[in-house]
């Protein structure tokens, strides 16, 4: 099994990029004195870099925000408990996540929800080493996931109480780039991943063990969209729905535009592969939703899969209404002023 060492080499890892992001987080929330005049600074962190964070990638670089008064500054943070410790101590209000860390964060007392579902649906693949034929052989297996309590633990939970599977050793790698390392040393048997990180390890020769349209047969979910804390979505509705429409606008580019946004992806996910460039465009114009509505059935899902997995406490869950987690006024809002009719047409 060939390996390779051209795929997003750039990324950083562990600690550092933590560390890193938010010292870069801190200083986007001091504007220079000529843009602070015109634009408002949104410090925006996301996690991971991939596919599902797109179109914040092609929003930024077509300068999208600007038209609404934004200086949209998306900031990488590696982890989903350290975004959402920066957005709880105030250093942004507004970031790019979703699934099961919302959840988690509610439940714990924070005021972290959904306001979009960007990416409606699971877009993880398991990739393996190709001796590992189906999921129950799984059992006994080493499989590296970011870390516990998010989407990609979800998803390997997932497969492992569907299936029955019992045995597995889940290891938290820390993030994408370090679960494709890991995988490539041989150091786990598989891991979860996302796009492009899952298409690259196909060409590698590694066996996608269960795919999107897999996981979506065991449960709904939300991959990602925008959260924000509720008590400062409240208080500053404006830029939220100016958020919502930005993000609509770049997904609108991402169908209509494929050079353009492949320039982005490979700006911001360097792709030296064209094959690979082409997989992931491709991917993109097919996950996205076009208008964002948070879907009940896969919060109730989630929670759910959540409590019979240990991830949750189940009287706490249970005592948690549904709409703790989510609000979706704000894409109602932007619904009925025609903005996606407009924008679609």
């Amino acid at each position: 099994m060939k390996h390779s060492h051209d795929f997003p080499s750039s990324f950083l890892t562990g600690r550092r990029t933590v560390d890193v992001a938010l010292i870069l987080l801190l200083i986007a929330l001091v504007p220079s004195v000529s843009s602070a005049q015109a634009l408002k600074k949104v410090p925006f962190p996301f996690s991971p870099i991939g596919i599902n964070a797109l179109p914040w990638f092609v929003a930024k670089d077509a300068r999208i925000f600007e038209k609404h008064g934004i200086d949209f500054d998306p900031v990488f943070i590696g982890a989903s408990s350290a975004l959402f410790n920066a957005m709880l101590s105030g250093a942004a209000d507004l970031a790019g996540s979703g699934g099961p860390a919302v959840i988690s964060n509610v439940l714990k007392g924070g005021d972290v929800i959904h306001i979009t579902a960007m990416v409606p649906r699971f877009t993880q693949s398991i990739m393996v080493k190709a001796e590992i034929k189906k999921p129950e052989d799984m059992a006994g297996k080493k499989i590296g996931v970011s870390r516990l309590g998010t989407v990609t633990h979800f998803a390997l939970q997932t497969v492992l109480d569907g299936y029955g599977i019992k045995g597995v050793t889940i290891l938290q790698m820390g993030g994408q780039p370090e679960a494709f390392a890991g995988l490539s040393r041989g150091s786990v048997d598989g891991a979860v991943f996302s796009p492009p990180y899952n298409f690259q390890l196909k060409k590698l020769g590694y066996n996608e063990l269960v795919s999107p349209s897999d996981l979506a047969k065991l449960t709904e979910f939300i991959t990602n969209g925008i959260v924000a804390r509720r008590t400062i979505a409240e208080k500053d509705k404006d830029t939220v729905i100016k958020t919502i429409k930005g993000t609509a606008e770049a997904i609108k580019i991402i169908q209509t535009d494929r050079e353009f946004t492949k320039k982005v992806m490979n700006k911001w996910m360097p792709l030296k592969d064209a094959d690979l460039v082409e997989q992931s465009y491709r991917f993109a114009t097919e996950n996205f939703a076009k208008e964002g509505f948070i879907p009940e059935a896969a919060l109730r899902g989630m929670v759910k899969q959540m409590v019979q997995s240990n991830l949750a406490d189940a009287k706490m869950a249970s005592a948690t209404p549904l709409t703790a987690y989510y609000d979706n006024r704000y894409v109602d809002e932007v619904k009925r002023s025609g903005f996606f009719d407009q924008l679609w047409r």
